[in-house]
């Protein structure tokens, strides 16, 4: 980093992607680390804030603190190094590193520059080691793998067929999976207070990974955890000997502040240079034989990264034209249909169930209201249909739809896709094989997004007393 000292201070000279050569002054703004480097950085003990000078045992309380100085910091170091005492040194929990490399460098408070880190802080730390935990001890470990194994299989979420005890190595992956299903899991199995507590942990851990914030998200995001902090005293109340003097809870304080000041705080998440540790590291690592590995790793790299600028480019050439309305390809793979208004939808190619009589659709599939709905279907979007409803006897019958859903800018830049399957059990013809049983998603469709949106969306009463 020294080489940062005389460039933010003079400036340097450099060529920039327009081929402008501009003087640009490189400051220190966002450091990404773990904890213990955070502290190390700060330095600090591991049992203190990196960021803040709360005390060591009042890490558990929704009270924030002053912030680090780093002038001071400075100050009572240079103190000790004298030989002096000075009791700010043992009060703010600092270490005898004299000459942090962060102290010539312009511009920069290395304290506001300690950034979220959401997979060790939330993922691994909040909701892993403590919240499942702690959950788990209140009810039994067999209980919550039942319900894991309980889980109705849904397309796109992961199903734990032997529960999460017999999981041995936890990824970011992992817990996320774990974190769209465990409020659902812990739904009627413990106390209300602790299902708030809950929820308010993992709304904070949805809130904490947008991709863009609003005035209106931060204070969703505190309310978030503001009832953890309320709610957080039951585990107390029914384990006593616990606490929460905890580093990683201690950590959520300092999220909004920081996405104000850098960001949000997926841009500085330690699961990107982690994934790409695997992808650019010990994938090539593999790739050689061990015997000079530093230049056939980078020969593997150079390689790698030469096909696949070579098939964007290919892609680039083949691209297919794109719908100017929605954005969605013109190839026949999607097609627009009043049947679900504003989305776009996919069926499979070939028909599983063609031309059923209208009979079949009432006494094997119970669609009582089928025609009724049809006719009610026709009257309202094909007020101009020269077929009458009543002589059509017969449908196409399909067991799955994919859905085009919008991108939602704040989580997503992409589109995503649901597929809604619905079919009754299908009886086996072989001795060898079970009878596939009936499956039968949950979908709901926003009929009028604007008075979706006037009435503020989904309400739960999972925060009313």
């Amino acid at each position: 980093m020294e080489p940062l000292i005389e460039a933010g201070k003079s400036g340097i000279e450099t060529t920039c992607a327009d081929n402008f050569v501009r003087c640009i002054f490189p400051i220190l703004a966002a450091y990404v680390a773990d904890y213990p480097e955070q502290c190390l950085v700060a330095c600090c003990m591991e049992n203190r804030c990196p960021c803040c000078l709360v005390g060591r045992d009042e890490r558990g309380e929704n009270t924030k603190s002053p912030l680090r100085s780093p002038a001071a910091t400075l100050g009572t170091l240079s103190e000790h190094k004298e030989g002096d005492h000075p009791y700010l040194f043992d009060d703010e929990g600092l270490r005898p590193i004299y000459y942090p490399f962060w102290a010539d460098l312009p511009y920069t408070d290395i304290f506001a520059c300690i950034t979220p880190d959401i997979l060790h802080q939330l993922h691994k730390g909040v909701f892993k080691d403590h919240l499942v935990k702690w959950c788990t001890l209140l009810t039994s470990e067999d209980e919550i793998d039942a319900r894991f194994k309980a889980m109705t299989n849904y397309q796109g979420l992961r199903h734990f067929k032997k529960g999460i005890s017999a999981v041995s190595q936890w990824t970011g992956k992992e817990h996320k999976e774990m974190e769209r299903v465990i409020v659902t899991i812990l739904a009627g199995l413990v106390d209300s207070r602790v299902l708030k507590v809950a929820r308010a942990a993992i709304d904070f851990i949805y809130y904490a990974q947008y991709q863009s914030h609003t005035d209106n998200t931060l204070a969703r995001m505190q309310e978030a955890l503001d009832i953890f902090h309320l709610h957080k005293d039951v585990f107390v109340e029914l384990r006593p000997g616990d606490d929460f003097n905890i580093p990683k809870l201690h950590s959520m304080l300092h999220y909004i502040d920081s996405i104000r000041s850098l960001g949000s705080a997926d841009g500085y998440n330690t699961e990107s240079p982690e994934r790409h540790h695997i992808d650019y590291a010990k994938e090539a690592y593999r790739a050689s034989n061990g015997v000079d590995y530093v230049a056939q790793m980078t020969k593997w790299l150079q390689r790698r990264e030469a096909v696949d600028r070579h098939s964007a480019y290919l892609n680039w050439v083949s691209a297919v034209p794109m719908s100017t309305s929605r954005g969605i390809p013109d190839s026949g793979l999607f097609t627009r249909s009043g049947i679900i208004p504003g989305h776009a939808y996919r069926l499979p190619k070939t028909c599983p169930l063609p031309s059923l009589p209208v009979n079949r659709l009432v006494s094997t599939f119970g669609a009582l209201d089928f025609v009724p709905a049809f006719q009610a279907f026709l009257t309202e979007h094909k007020p101009d249909s020269r077929i009458p409803a009543s002589t059509i006897d017969r449908f196409n019958v399909y067991k799955s739809v994919v859905i085009l859903l919008p991108s939602v800018p704040h989580i997503s830049d992409k589109n995503q896709l649901n597929k809604l399957r619905a079919h009754c059990a299908t009886p086996s013809h072989s001795l060898r094989k079970s009878d596939t049983p009936a499956h039968f998603d949950t979908a709901l469709i926003i009929q009028d997004r604007d008075l979706h949106r006037e009435m503020g969306g989904l309400h739960g009463g999972l925060y009313h007393d």
